[in-house]
């Protein structure tokens, strides 16, 4: 396995990702984000090593993208960060602490992480409405909170209007922005992991979702994606490549 650093200035001209302005979302205060970090991972799937001995180092306000060809475990790695797939050695702590209970790993992803999926994690039967409901009433939001929360969640996506419709009448690239706000109304992220979050959008709504990203990143968050589109990859300012 080979592992590739690049760093890659954000305001490429050549871009079309910043081509549209997104609107402003919550107003967020820096976070204490700590340290996500991997040693010595290594995973087997049946006789086949996609990794061995991987060190990591992820500090907050650090925007990484994970690339590599189908299969090369992008997404595999996403979860072991994520405490959602256990790796076949190694260890992942964050902020110091190896997380290894169920418990701690509960906590982490109540209070610290969010995640976007490649199959958007939303119940398809429910409103768009209860699924961010779901979302605020799983980390104790305040229930007076909730609806101001998540109409400028849904403008922010470009999806004013949609709160009452059922998820399984959404396109692919809609279904894609409702988990990107699913992420926006939790303004108390410290790490996000991204699964291809850019996959079945436009132009100007990969521009949009890049956009947030790149806000919670700003505001002290660990942002970790794959891609395996190179023009989002770019917009990292670290590529790993595997």
């Amino acid at each position: 396995m080979t592992l590739c650093f690049a760093q890659t200035a954000l305001n490429t001209p050549d871009s079309d990702l910043f081509s549209i302005q997104r609107p402003d979302i919550m107003n967020v205060t820096p976070l204490e984000a700590g340290i996500l970090q991997a040693s010595h991972l290594t995973k087997h799937i049946g006789n086949r090593t996609l990794w061995e001995g991987l060190d990591l180092t992820f500090s907050p306000g650090d925007m990484v993208a994970l690339t590599g060809e189908s299969g090369c475990g992008k997404t595999t790695l996403l979860n072991i960060l994520g405490f959602l797939e256990e790796p076949s050695s190694g260890t992942i702590a964050y902020d110091g602490q190896t997380i290894a209970s169920r418990k701690g790993r509960r906590l982490m992803h109540r209070n610290v992480m969010g995640f976007m999926f490649q199959n958007y994690a939303l119940v398809e039967q429910w409103t768009v409405n209860r699924n961010l409901i779901l979302a605020l009433r799983s980390v104790g939001i305040p229930s007076a909170d909730r609806s101001r929360l998540i109409r400028r969640a849904l403008r922010a996506v470009n999806l004013t209007g949609y709160g009452n419709r059922p998820i399984y009448t959404l396109s692919g690239g809609e279904q894609q922005r409702v988990a990107i706000a699913r992420l926006l109304i939790r303004q108390s992220l410290r790490v996000i992991l991204a699964d291809e979050p850019t996959a079945a959008l436009d132009a100007d709504n990969r521009a949009m979702v890049m956009r947030h990203l790149r806000d919670f990143a700003d505001n002290g968050a660990i942002v970790i994606y794959t891609t395996h589109n190179e023009e989002t990859a770019a917009l990292a300012d670290r590529i790993i490549a595997l």
